[in-house]
């Protein structure tokens, strides 16, 4: 991620590929890319890109096919591309001249030779096996070419600086990339924001059927430990048993780690791509499919921002619907958020330090409508990366869809709060070379709370007349230095201090969690822009 610059441009616009039609032509068609467009029908857009992952086979390829139009002549041509992940591969172009059924049959003839689907019925798309999937594009998501070309008069920013600065920072599309290139989602072949919400569920439902066959490989892993401890005789039959079950379930596991990768397009170079074989591996890819979400909502509501009228950053923060208002260093809310991140910083995050560059008030309009109050409001933290905030700001913080594994949370699927700075920092994941994150103070209303002290990944589902649910951790801020605001809202602020030794043995968790299941009882209340200090 990129450290903001000091200075405020105009240009916050994401770069894309230059769309001349209804989907870019293939970067690598060096013979067509400045002189053709992808041919399109209303609604039928002759493009499409393939995948096939095989981890078992170490298969990881792509198949792009693409029906071209000259602009200046009635020529038409079919563009074929393939190879590894990652790699440029091997290309062909076929060329038709004005015979356009011609083209539209070659095309369509490849796209059934490789998926067994007719291009007809490709909204019914089946996946079979041994055959290339289909990934789903949403092309709504494009540029004019005569408004990219066109000269834009700068027009000056409304904004105070300090808005406009945090509006390109969170609205840069290399930062985008940049992140969900680092965990492993291949940009070249699905560019950002052009994969559909319906991919991404699949995603979701692919990465669900992942941590299910996890599940079960340890629950079994389990049971033949426990039959170890009974007679020979019996725990020589269990363990055939369990050997025959085990492999079932590992190539169950190949298959959906297949699909997964089919689905949501990684690019790992020549290795195999890695089975997916841990709930720690499960919860980032789980981070992608949540950034991408971001991405595709970002993408689609800051698209089309030229403006004749207005600076593109102001263009941009009006699609937020968000109040973002600086908040003065001499204010007294300023110096309590101050203390509060500070003071609850954890002991066992000392490999740095936080600084406030920026504290801003937010508040979202539907918020404040909609926003369900049962009592025990907090302000509590939530910090998450660059890629996000468009998506957090836009339509506040969400919580998993029904697709995504409930076992990739330790609590169930839900919005996760913090009281200890720190804790919520982490998941900024910062480094060295860009230490500048976002985290937000939300107003929480935490209601009747259940405590637990160890995870649950279904406490979403055994609620009854509870509110929300409270991981108990070993550290919390002392009670006694807690702050009430005048509308009632508690500041759990405070150094730290250790439970009770009687229930710090019970907690798994070092610090205390928050979780809420239902998104009204969230209002965004102050946005913190912070840099990271490394200890060397």
């Amino acid at each position: 991620m990129k450290r903001p610059a000091d200075s405020v441009g105009d240009d916050c616009t994401f770069r894309r590929a230059i769309c001349k039609g209804k989907a870019p032509v293939d970067v690598e068609c060096v013979a067509k890319v400045d002189s053709a467009y992808v041919y399109y029908e209303g609604d039928d857009i002759y493009d499409v890109m393939l995948n096939q992952t095989n981890v078992q086979n170490n298969n990881n390829k792509y198949y792009i096919i693409q029906l071209l139009k000259d602009e200046s002549i009635n020529n038409y041509s079919v563009w074929f591309r393939w190879g590894r992940v990652g790699k440029s591969g091997q290309n062909k172009l076929e060329t038709f001249g004005c015979n356009l059924q011609a083209a539209k049959n070659c095309f369509e003839k490849k796209f059934l030779d490789k998926t067994l689907n007719t291009w007809e019925e490709r909204r019914n798309f089946i996946k079979h096996k041994g055959k290339y999937d289909m990934v789903e594009m949403d092309y709504g998501v494009q540029d004019e070419n005569a408004t990219a070309k066109k000269k834009v008069k700068k027009i000056k920013s409304r904004l105070p600086v300090a808005v406009q600065v945090l509006i390109k920072l969170i609205c840069d599309f290399s930062n985008m990339e940049q992140v969900t290139t680092e965990l492993k989602y291949d940009t070249r072949r699905a560019p950002l924001g052009k994969l559909s919400k319906s991919q991404i569920r699949a995603g979701y439902t692919a990465l669900d059927k992942v941590s299910q066959m996890i599940d079960a490989l340890s629950a079994l892993s389990q049971e033949c430990n426990t039959e170890t401890e009974t007679k020979a005789r019996g725990r020589v039959k269990r363990v055939k048993t369990n050997a025959g079950d085990k492999r079932k379930l590992e190539e169950q596991l190949l298959l959906a780690c297949n699909d997964f990768y089919t689905r949501i397009p990684h690019d790992f170079g020549m290795r195999i791509p890695p089975v997916i074989r841990t709930m720690s591996e499960v919860k980032s890819k789980i981070e992608l499919l949540e950034a991408l979400s971001d991405i595709e909502f970002a993408v689609n509501i800051l698209k089309n921002n030229q403006s004749s009228t207005e600076n593109i950053i102001d263009v941009n923060y009006k699609r937020l619907n968000c109040d973002i208002i600086p908040l003065r260093s001499t204010d007294p809310m300023y110096s309590l958020l101050t203390d509060y991140m500070h003071e609850t910083h954890g002991v066992t995050h000392n490999w740095y330090t936080l600084e406030i560059l920026d504290i801003f008030e937010c508040r979202k309009s539907t918020e404040q409508e909609e926003f369900k109050d049962y009592g025990n409001r907090m302000l509590l933290w939530h910090g998450s990366r660059l890629t996000n905030w468009v998506g957090i700001l836009g339509r506040g913080l969400q919580i998993a869809p029904p697709e995504a594994p409930s076992t990739g949370y330790m609590f169930g699927k839900g919005v996760y709060f913090a009281d200890c700075s720190s804790k919520s920092a982490n998941y900024i994941y910062p480094t060295q070379a860009n230490n500048v994150g976002l985290m937000i103070v939300c107003e929480v209303s935490l209601g009747k709370q259940k405590e637990l002290y160890q995870s649950c990944s279904y406490a979403h589902k055994n609620l009854s007349d509870y509110h929300s649910v409270k991981g108990v951790g070993k550290w919390r801020p002392n009670p006694e230095t807690w702050k009430t605001l005048n509308d009632g809202v508690i500041v759990p602020c405070g150094k730290l201090i250790q439970a009770p030794q009687i229930e710090s043995e019970k907690c798994i968790l070092q610090f205390n969690e928050y979780i809420v299941y239902c998104i009204n009882q969230i209002r965004l209340r102050y946005l913190l822009k912070v840099k990271f200090n490394f200890n060397q």
